[in-house]
C-alpha cells in the first residue's frame, strides 16, 4: 500500500493552493488590468491571497463562490462586507436562513401534511430539520444584488462613475456647495453632487450612516478641517468606506500614515492629490463586467481543495494485491 506522508500532503496542498491562486491572478488580469498594470505584481498577488483569506473567513469553499468574493473586493471594495453604505452585503453573507426546499421535498412535505391532518395528527420538528443555506449559495445572490445595484449607480459601462470622478476633480467641487445648518448637511449635498443616481438609491439612512463613519474616521487621522472631511468621505462614497485600509488603494494609507503631512490641512490635501493621481490611471471598477460575470458563474462549484482530499483518500489505497493474497 502506498501512503503520503504528512509531510509530503502538505507540500501538495501548497502546490494546489498555488495553482488555484495563480488561476485567480490571470483572472484579476484578464478583467482588471488598470488594477494590475497599477498595483504591480507583487501587490496584486498580496491582494489576491488577502481575497483568498476572507473568503474563506466567511466560509466560502468553492471555487465560483471564491471567484465570486474576490471579484466583488475589486467592484465595491475590499472591505464591502463592512461597509456601512452596502448594508445589505453583510447582511446578507451572515445571515444563515433555511435552504429552500427542493420541489420534490416540499411535494413530499405537502403530501405528508395532508395525511397527517386528515388523520387528526400533528406533524412537528420539521422546521428544525431544514438545511441551512450554504455561505456559498449566499455569495451567489450578493454578487447578483451587486450587479444589479452598480448597473444603477456607476452604469452598465461606468458611464455614471466617470461622471462622478470628473466632478470629483474640479478644484471648487467644494466651494460650490449651498449653504446648510451643518458639516453633516454639507456632506450629503456634496455626495448629491458627485452621484446623484448612487444617492437616489442608498436613501437617507444609510447615507447618514456612512457620513457618520467618514467623518469619525476622518478625525482620527487628524483631519479636522471641513474640506479633509470632504476629501475622505467622498472618497470613501466612491471607494467604499474601507479605502484607507483597502489594499487596493496603497496611496491612501500612505497619504494617512504617520509619515504622511502632520498639518491637518496638508493630509487632506495630500489625500485629495494622491487619489487624483491614482484614478486618473486607475479607474475603480471592472470595464467589462457582464463578461466577467459569465466567466465566475460558468467555473466550478466544487471545494477547490477537493482535490486535496481526493489523493489523499487515494494513497490510503491499496495500489495492488500480491499474488500471495490472491492465492496464487
Amino acid at each position: 500500500m502506498l501512503v503520503m506522508r504528512k509531510s509530503q500532503m502538505e507540500a501538495f496542498e501548497n502546490v494546489v493552493a498555488q495553482r488555484f491562486e495563480e488561476g485567480l491572478l490571470d483572472h484579476l488580469r484578464t478583467f482588471f488590468p488598470q488594477h494590475a498594470a497599477t498595483l504591480g505584481e507583487t501587490q496584486l498577488g498580496r491582494i489576491a491571497r488577502y481575497g483568498l483569506q476572507r473568503a474563506e473567513s466567511r466560509g466560502l469553499k468553492t471555487e465560483r463562490a471564491i471567484y465570486l468574493y474576490v471579484a466583488l473586493m475589486f467592484v465595491l471594495g475590499s472591505r464591502f462586507d463592512e461597509d456601512p453604505q452596502l448594508p445589505w452585503a453583510a447582511r446578507e453573507i451572515e445571515e444563515e436562513k433555511p435552504a429552500p426546499p427542493k420541489p420534490e421535498v416540499a411535494a413530499e412535505a405537502r403530501d405528508a401534511a395532508t395525511v397527517a391532518a386528515t388523520a387528526g395528527e400533528t406533524v412537528t420538528g420539521k422546521e428544525d430539520e431544514a438545511p441551512k443555506e450554504t455561505a456559498d449559495a449566499r455569495i451567489e445572490r450578493v454578487y447578483g444584488q451587486a450587479m444589479a445595484f452598480l448597473d444603477q449607480t456607476v452604469g452598465p459601462d461606468n458611464e455614471l462613475l466617470r461622471q462622478t470622478l470628473n466632478t470629483l476633480r474640479q478644484p471648487q467641487v467644494f466651494e460650490g456647495l449651498p449653504a446648510a445648518p451643518s458639516v453633516g448637511h454639507r456632506l450629503l449635498l456634496l455626495l448629491q453632487m458627485l452621484a446623484p443616481e448612487k444617492y437616489d438609491m442608498l436613501g437617507e439612512e444609510t447615507l447618514r450612516n456612512l457620513v457618520r463613519h467618514g467623518y469619525e474616521a476622518a478625525k482620527r487621522y487628524g483631519m479636522t478641517t471641513e474640506h479633509g472631511i470632504m476629501n475622505y468621505v467622498a472618497l470613501a462614497f466612491v471607494l467604499g468606506s474601507g479605502f484607507d485600509r483597502d489594499p487596493l488603494y496603497p496611496w491612501a494609507a500612505a497619504a494617512l500614515s504617520d509619515q504622511g503631512p502632520v498639518d491637518p490641512a496638508k493630509k487632506g490635501v495630500a489625500l485629495r492629490e494622491a487619489a487624483l493621481v491614482h484614478l486618473a490611471k486607475c479607474l475603480p471598477g471592472c470595464p467589462r463586467r457582464a463578461e466577467q460575470s459569465a466567466v465566475i458563474l460558468a467555473r466550478p462549484a466544487q471545494p477547490y481543495k477537493q482535490i486535496v482530499e481526493g489523493i489523499g483518500e487515494q494513497t490510503r489505497r491499496p495500489l495492488y494485491t500480491s499474488t500471495s493474497a490472491q492465492g496464487g
